[in-house]
């Protein structure tokens, strides 16, 4: 599947198929997600595949009791090893450890839509609770949950207009080129202006 449609049409899904997840399918998401950028090219995640419907009921309490986690038929908890990050970025270690899990769950969430699987990013949960749960050792820390399956649902997607969120050359400079706006009318003009 092209790579712009997987960006524009994926969303988060909540609800899924009673239907189990082929394990070849799941790796191929994960492969995708070791694939990503990471600081030092460091490749600080740990993934976990976790399929046990009571392993999937104290996830789902941990994530702030969302329930519906439960119901998905996989979930995949991205982890970070901090003390690997430590050696290298002492002080920001937390940060592109967030930040390296985060382009990983990216990856892996648009390789799962292009194998016609519904994923959601999950980030509120108690770390405490998940890393007992998973036996997690002290220098590892959860930082996604990611549920994976079928979709039993078409979510719609709300998306503000480009020109509010962008900016030139610094914060609320929307001046360039006025006539470009608004500036889904004008993608080719404006990436052929740019190259």
């Amino acid at each position: 599947m092209e790579i712009t449609r997987c960006i524009k049409e994926r969303r988060s899904v909540r609800k899924y198929l009673n239907k189990n997840v082929p394990l070849k399918l799941i790796l191929e998401s994960i492969d995708a997600a070791h694939f990503a950028p990471s600081s030092g090219n460091l490749q600080n995640w740990i993934f976990i595949i976790v399929k046990d419907q009571e392993a999937k009921n104290k996830i789902a309490e941990s994530c702030l009791d969302q329930t519906w986690i439960s119901e998905s038929p996989s979930i995949i908890i991205i982890c970070s090893d901090r003390e690997r990050m430590e050696k290298f970025y002492e002080k920001h270690k937390n940060k592109f450890s967030i930040q390296n899990c985060s382009l990983a769950a990216q990856n892996l969430m648009l390789r799962a839509f292009s194998l016609g699987l519904g994923t959601c990013f999950i980030s509120g949960f108690s770390k405490m609770i998940l890393k007992r749960i998973l036996e997690l050792p002290n220098n590892i820390e959860p930082e996604a949950v990611i549920t994976i399956g079928y979709s039993a649902e078409k979510p719609l997607s709300k998306r503000s207009l480009i020109e509010n969120c962008t900016f030139f050359e610094t914060y609320s400079n929307r001046i360039a080129d006025k006539s470009l706006w608004p500036i889904e009318k004008h993608f080719k003009k404006l990436f052929s202006k740019f190259k």
